[in-house]
């Protein structure tokens, strides 16, 4: 329900206003325009994986949230959506919610009961320093047909998990010594947010992410991010990966692994070697994003911010042992992987549209080759 002071909220009684409109009115008309956070847990003890997100498009008037378990070859996923209302400091959609307990240093995630049986209590604790940055709007790069690059921004990092996932019953418990994991929060213009009706044309294709973390530097996506409380190494770094020689599933043509070889900004290179994990892959299509043939959830075609009226709760469970099944839900995909740089092993995540990443790497798309056994 709106207040009688609608479309004020209680945040409008404070000096933060960006523009002359109340907080909840955005300076841009555009339908893409989103919010969005995405936190990941990944255990290999517990057997699990853990992706969440949580987004907001004030244009369209929504809100949703996902979570996704991927435990003992089943990929479950829990979905809710709302009506956007006032207050924008409401983390949450239906029985998903978020919580900045201290800013940069820890948040609490939590599921609340559902029809999937998947519940989540856990805590998240920033290891990275997260550093704002800009990634897209005029002047910083074009798209493809020379049209500006749709204006993007926030900040990324890493950090630890503690907690509990309940699956069906079964408890999971998280530790901080045994898990990494991963998030962002982001904030602009989104191809893909609305569904195929608000898409600008984009040429068939997939990024590589490289979401990893070593004792005292890691990589996400292009950005080299230090440890919080690094002196010696202020802000981030650019990162370039210039060679990337993968190895595919023969079944479905999905990434399996391979070896990236990244330069650094000082001009040092470093060599990474990734090893998927059994079938441990969040096949994100169940979190609503828009897959490389513009095809949102596998089951209603749902993309970010798409919304029927009152509030929504869907989901369902997957078998990953069927080849048949990971080829159905794939298109934009978390692969938990096992990363090896010198003399220093952790897990991680690759990221890419599947299978589209297998026939860059079959067709020499530069920088990118099929990894020789």
């Amino acid at each position: 329900m709106k207040s009688e002071h609608s479309p004020l909220s209680g945040f409008d009684e404070y000096p933060i206003h960006q523009i002359p409109e109340p907080l909840r009115i955005l300076g841009t008309s555009d339908p893409r325009a989103y919010e969005r956070y995405w936190f990941t847990a990944a255990d290999r003890e517990q057997d699990v994986l853990l992706v969440m997100g949580f987004g907001f498009y004030p244009n369209l008037g929504t809100a949703d949230a996902f979570a996704i378990l991927v435990h003992d070859d089943t990929h479950t996923t829990v979905r809710a959506h709302r009506a956007l209302e006032d207050d924008r400091a409401d983390i949450g959609t239906g029985p998903l919610r978020g919580e900045v307990v201290e800013p940069f240093r820890e948040w609490r995630l939590t599921v609340d009961d559902n029809a999937r049986g998947l519940r989540v209590d856990i805590r998240w604790h920033d290891t990275k320093r997260a550093i704002f940055h800009r990634m897209g709007g005029a002047g910083m790069q074009t798209s493809h047909d020379g049209r500006p690059a749709l204006p993007t921004a926030g900040y990324e990092g890493f950090g630890r998990i503690e907690g509990e996932v309940t699956i069906e019953g079964k408890s999971l418990p998280l530790s901080i010594e045994s898990t990494r994991g991963s998030r962002d929060h982001h904030w602009g213009i989104r191809n893909g947010v609305g569904g195929p009706g608000h898409l600008q044309p984009q040429p068939r294709g997939s990024h590589l992410g490289q979401w990893v973390e070593f004792s005292d530097w890691s990589i996400w996506g292009w950005r080299c991010l230090r440890n919080i409380g690094d002196t010696a190494h202020p802000g981030a770094e650019m990162v370039t990966p210039f060679s990337n020689k993968m190895r595919f599933d023969p079944q479905t043509n999905h990434l399996l692994g391979g070896v990236i070889q990244n330069r650094f900004a000082d001009g040092t290179v470093r060599e990474i070697t990734y090893e998927q994990i059994g079938h441990r892959v969040a096949y994100l299509r169940c979190g609503m994003y828009m897959g490389p043939d513009q095809n949102g959830t596998p089951e209603e075609n749902w993309f970010q911010g798409t919304y029927g009226g009152g509030d929504a709760i869907r989901g369902e469970a997957y078998d990953l042992s069927d080849p048949v099944i990971r080829q159905r839900i794939a298109g934009f995909d978390d692969h938990l992987v096992l990363a090896t740089c010198r003399d220093e092993q952790t897990i991680g995540l690759l990221e890419c549209s599947n299978p589209v990443l297998y026939e860059m790497c079959r067709d020499g798309a530069p920088g990118f080759a099929l990894l020789e056994d």
